[in-house]
């Protein structure tokens, strides 16, 4: 990003920049073709780029991709992700020619609408979860031509962002409409224009732009390096590591998109090889699987048998062995939940059981909703073997799972669903941030007898007595539906 003291000049080229409440958007079935916009030279060995392509994968129909030349992997790092793809020389001051030939390149592709990041740029969550395509859907029936986006730029680390002068007032029109007279003002130099012609009606947006250009000490001193070197003086450059106006407020991490999260889904298994498959196939059939999203089974004093058939098929895995393989079963099913909770990898953590089958977007569904003051759990449709609970629907698609009617289910889920959550529910599968989990203590080991003879379970002990007091409420997600055989391993 490239401060600029003309940035209201820019704007005043726009009718109206009334902002949008991106939320209150409402999806459509018009159909947009959304092409994604990157120029880049040497982003790949950051990270930057992988990010940023991974994030527009997510909305895009298309990435067009031009390189300047980089002398690191920012090629081959794109190729995973486009095949539209020109190569430039290394002319920083010549910016606006290779964009100018990027733009040619996204047109013949005959697009509704571009979006244009730099590869240390991300949109927020909600951007990455339909936000941006609304604004195409919005931009078309009101006649709007862009919409631009505010920079929160990280300092030093991915916690905080600067508030000071003019670090949270930077608006770049990021979404272009194909009005068909889209071109670049192609100028030789620094702080041009960098968005094209052609456009005549803007509106701001709530979308953040996530800025990891100053994410670290390292990359503030190499911005400040390669502007120096490219002639910038003055204010405009002394500013980007001028600190004594520095004023930092904590980055949201419900903010950051899904695309830049780890998600560890945790299954307990320990003796039917048959459950196991069953729910990993559902799993792999009914989840849009990206490399952030990992499927593992905590093996809870597990069968030769079961670990032989994990080994074999290289299924993903984790051992646990309980101190006292007598203990009552539920303490140490207890114990293995947290041990698969405390030592997962992921910066979200989802269990599921293993007698349970997926429906479409359950994962997307369920995470849309996740929140720090959350935790979420799915609806569940039940077998009848056992009564359901809150929210819970009784209807037999197979009480094993060989008998298991998945043709059926997903035509019930079609009938059913609905984007809305509640609070309260059943206690799994469920949604929450590591970080909360681990805070909570995890699940406590069993269930509670009172002092009335009636039983508290552990999970319903976690929910409300551990993670309610921290301010995190349950609710449960309407479009997320998971059918439960009911004592699935226990009945095989």
């Amino acid at each position: 990003m490239i401060f600029k003291k003309t940035a209201k000049k820019c704007l005043s080229f726009y009718k109206d920049i009334k902002k949008i409440n991106t939320s209150s958007l409402k999806s459509t079935t018009e159909s947009v073709k959304l092409v994604g916009f990157v120029k880049c030279f040497n982003e790949g060995k950051t990270g930057n780029l992988e990010r940023c392509l991974k994030h527009l994968s997510r909305f895009c129909d298309d990435i067009v991709f031009c390189d300047d030349s980089s002398s690191d992997d920012s090629l081959s790092i794109a190729e995973k992700y486009t095949k539209h793809i020109i190569v430039m020389p290394d002319e920083f001051k010549k910016e606006l020619y290779h964009k100018q030939k990027l733009l040619e390149l996204a047109l013949s592709l005959n697009p509704d609408w571009i979006v244009s990041l730099d590869p240390d740029e991300i949109f927020d969550r909600q951007g990455e979860l339909c936000g941006i395509r609304k604004l195409c859907q919005y931009g078309n029936q009101h006649n709007i031509d862009s919409f631009s986006f505010l920079y929160y730029n990280l300092w030093k680390d991915t916690k905080s962002f600067r508030t000071d002068e003019l670090w949270l007032k930077n608006w770049q029109p990021k979404l272009w409409k194909n009005t068909g007279s889209l071109k670049f003002d192609v100028k030789e130099g620094l702080h041009h224009r960098q968005y094209p012609l052609g456009l005549k009606i803007d509106r701001r947006t709530d979308i953040k732009i996530i800025h990891y250009g100053f994410a670290t000490e390292e990359r503030v001193n190499k911005k400040y390096s390669n502007y120096q070197s490219l002639g910038q003086t003055g204010w405009s450059l002394e500013r980007i590591k001028d600190e004594k106006t520095l004023k930092l407020k904590q980055f949201p991490k419900d903010s950051f998109p899904l695309s830049t999260l780890k998600i560890s889904v945790i299954c307990l298994i320990y003796k039917s090889i048959g459950y196991a498959d069953f729910v990993l196939n559902s799993f792999n059939k009914y989840t849009n699987l990206h490399d952030n999203v990992q499927f593992c089974f905590i093996a809870n004093d597990p069968t030769d048998k079961i670990l032989d058939h994990f080994d074999k098929n290289n299924i993903t895995y984790k051992l646990f062995r309980n101190d006292d393989p007598q203990e009552f079963y539920l303490n140490r099913v207890y114990r293995a939940w947290n041990f698969g909770g405390f030592e997962s990898e992921g910066d979200i953590i989802i269990f599921v059981n293993s007698d349970m089958a997926f429906s479409k977007n359950w994962l997307e569904n369920l995470l849309k909703n996740l929140r720090e003051d959350r935790i979420v759990t799915c609806r569940l449709i039940e077998s009848g073997k056992l009564r359901s609970g809150k929210y819970g629907i009784e209807r037999n698609f197979g009480q094993t799972y060989s008998e298991f009617n998945d043709h059926s289910f997903q035509n019930f889920v079609n009938t059913i669903s609905k984007s809305e959550i509640k609070e309260g529910g059943l206690f799994m599968p469920c949604a929450i941030y590591k970080d909360s989990f681990v805070k909570s203590g995890g699940y406590p080991i069993g269930n509670r007898i009172e002092k009335n003879g009636n039983i508290t379970p552990g999970d319903k002990i976690l929910f409300y007595e551990k993670l309610l007091p921290m301010g995190i409420k349950h609710y449960t997600v309407f479009d997320s539906l998971i059918y439960h055989i009911q004592e699935g391993e226990m009945d095989s």
